[in-house]
């Protein structure tokens, strides 16, 4: 999963997002300005983000609940075309079209989301880049090869380096100049607490050509110096405006974003001590919003009605996002959690306002009035098959009469018929 969090990041960057990148960094700035918290401001730029999808994710939002009603005519059509693709297909776009529903409509706001999920993940990691400046080589160290015996340094630089406890680890590279000052090769080694070596600790340094990188010798005993007048972290923020308050604030704690006791920066799998508390509890925030926001889609719908792809993937994404959110920055994971509420509070709204419509519909067609949602229609198809089988289904005779209209002209149960027939036979007498 890393891996692939990875991946994404290196697609990203330098893409053709990057305006996107920028607009969301001084957006974000300027929240801060107004409430300088680094989570506050995430929070808040969620809501913008979320402000900009609002029509997009009601649409998806009506369109999956319109889904959910047609299961059943949707199965029926399904069973009753099993052998037949291109018949099923001809009438479920047939059916489609009839009741107006889009299927895709409901997929096309999470493919938009996708990329904002990406951006964000990548200002916020870039938000607390940092670079080592200030990198010397010293130290008493020998040379091998074709290596003069007595160099210099110069453009030392350190790739992403940490510093702990004024411990520096990291590869480092550096033109190598000679008694002359022209460079007869560059240093490519790994830094592993200030000493500079090869591929092992008691390797030394290759020195390469610069131009074929083939080694034309070494150098052991090298040091990066660390402190005052060496190697020291800075902060390097990035599509964030340089003299925002932000940018000044992340320059005072290189690399981190604290709040309410977490580095924001930090994944929740890196987190230390107090601060795993309130990691994992966002992580089980993602995991409990987008389960009920799930939830709260289906129980609208009769269990007949859904469909059971539907309720597996309603099940499984929680728990998928639960996974990346160990692997993503905790800024992040806060985005992922406020997300979740206001689509949960986004779909309350939404449903209360459709139960209300179909309430006034209900009430309008009682009246005569008819009324446009789907209730009425479906109420005025119910009474239209109603009255067409009381049209069509014959009268039922009255109690105590036979079922054949004609019997009454052949005699039976007729008092004159059986008058007639009794001076008959006296006569016949």
């Amino acid at each position: 999963m890393t891996g692939l969090l990875t991946w994404a990041y290196v697609v990203a960057t330098g893409s053709v997002l990057d305006p996107l990148y920028t607009a969301l960094g001084w957006v974000m700035a300027l929240l801060y300005s107004f409430i300088p918290s680094y989570g506050i401001a995430i929070i808040l730029l969620t809501v913008v983000v979320r402000l900009v999808l609002y029509p997009l994710t009601v649409k998806q939002t009506k369109s999956m609940q319109a889904m959910q009603r047609l299961q059943p005519e949707i199965k029926r059509l399904q069973a009753k075309y099993k052998n037949d693709r291109t018949k099923l297909n001809e009438e479920m776009m047939r059916f489609y079209k009839e009741n107006k529903v889009n299927p895709l409509s409901g997929c096309l706001p999470l493919i938009l989301q996708l990329p904002l999920f990406i951006v964000l993940y990548r200002l916020i990691h870039d938000l607390t880049a940092t670079v080592i400046t200030g990198a010397v080589v010293v130290g008493a160290f020998t040379t091998g090869g074709g290596v003069p015996p007595t160099v210099t340094f110069q453009k030392v630089v350190i790739s992403d380096g940490t510093i702990k406890n004024n411990k520096l680890s990291d590869s480092v590279t550096a033109d190598v100049l000679g008694p002359d000052g022209k460079v007869v090769g560059e240093l490519k080694g790994t830094v592993t607490d200030n000493v500079v070596h090869g591929k092992t600790k008691n390797d030394p340094a290759p020195v390469v050509d610069p131009k074929t990188d083939k080694q034309i010798g070494t150098i052991q005993g090298a040091q990066i110096g660390v402190g005052e007048g060496g190697a020291q972290v800075h902060a390097n923020p990035k599509h964030i405006p340089k003299d925002s308050q932000l940018a000044k604030d992340l320059e005072k704690t290189p690399g981190k974003m604290d709040w309410l006791g977490m580095d924001l920066a930090k994944r929740p799998s890196q987190g230390q001590g107090a601060e795993l508390i309130g990691m994992y509890l966002l992580v089980a925030l993602t995991v409990v919003t987008g389960y009920y926001q799930q939830r709260q889609m289906t129980a609208r719908t009769p269990a007949s009605a859904q469909n059971q792809q539907m309720q597996m993937m309603g099940r499984i994404f929680p728990l998928f996002f639960g996974f990346i959110s160990l692997q993503v920055p905790a800024g992040v994971v806060l985005y992922f959690v406020v997300s979740n509420l206001w689509q949960i509070g986004q779909q309350a709204i939404i449903f209360r306002q459709q139960d209300a419509a179909d309430a006034a519909a209900k009430a309008g067609g009682g009246k005569g009035g008819g009324g446009g949602t789907t209730v009425g229609k479906d109420a005025k198809v119910i009474e239209a098959k109603s009255a067409t089988s009381t049209e069509t289904k014959p009268a039922a005779p009255p109690k105590g009469q036979s079922g054949n209209p004609q019997g009454s002209s052949k005699g039976g149960s007729n008092p004159s018929n059986r008058s007639r027939r009794r001076r008959r036979r006296r006569k016949g007498r």
